[in-house]
């Protein structure tokens, strides 16, 4: 990696807390989004097992955070609930690393397929192009699910 975060991703610490709100809130601002991305970060804070976390992070700054877990009742299934990036990262810098941390600590608790059901809508548009430009493909699409004019999207990357 480049760049002044050139640290590998890493499981949340307790340490992290804040730095971590910090991120999210300047991802998605105040946007349907944040109250649900909390929750699992709050989660993973907590050592739930159905919500794991890592970060990138350098002397209390965090540029990037995923956040996923099993699916329930599915053997070999993971859900990617959100991967957000610092707005003054570039996704070159740590997007890709992100990715390929996530996909070893899936593939690691026996997963082969990892899904994203994000919105489509521009909020989220960093994550989704980065799932794309990193092997995620479009599996489906709910036209007006998350609102008028907001589609869920599902991405899948077979592991």
């Amino acid at each position: 990696m480049t760049g002044y975060f050139h640290a590998a991703p890493r499981p949340l610490l307790p340490g992290d807390a804040e730095p971590v709100r910090a991120l999210v809130w300047g991802a998605l601002g105040i946007t349907p989004y944040v109250d649900r991305v909390m929750e699992l970060v709050s989660a993973a804070e907590r050592g739930n097992p159905e919500s794991r976390a890592l970060v990138i992070e350098r002397d209390g700054t965090a540029a990037a955070v995923a956040l996923f877990g099993p699916v329930a009742g599915a053997r070999g299934t993971w859900h990617l609930n959100a991967v957000l990036l610092a707005p003054s990262v570039q996704p070159r810098d740590v997007g890709r690393a992100m990715i390929e941390a996530i996909v070893a600590d899936v593939k690691a608790a026996g997963a082969r397929l990892l899904m994203a059901e994000l919105p489509a809508d521009a909020a989220l548009g960093r994550a989704i192009s980065l799932l794309r430009a990193n092997g995620f493909r479009e599996e489906g699409r709910v036209p007006d699910l998350c609102r008028d004019g907001v589609a869920l999207l599902f991405l899948r990357c077979d592991l």
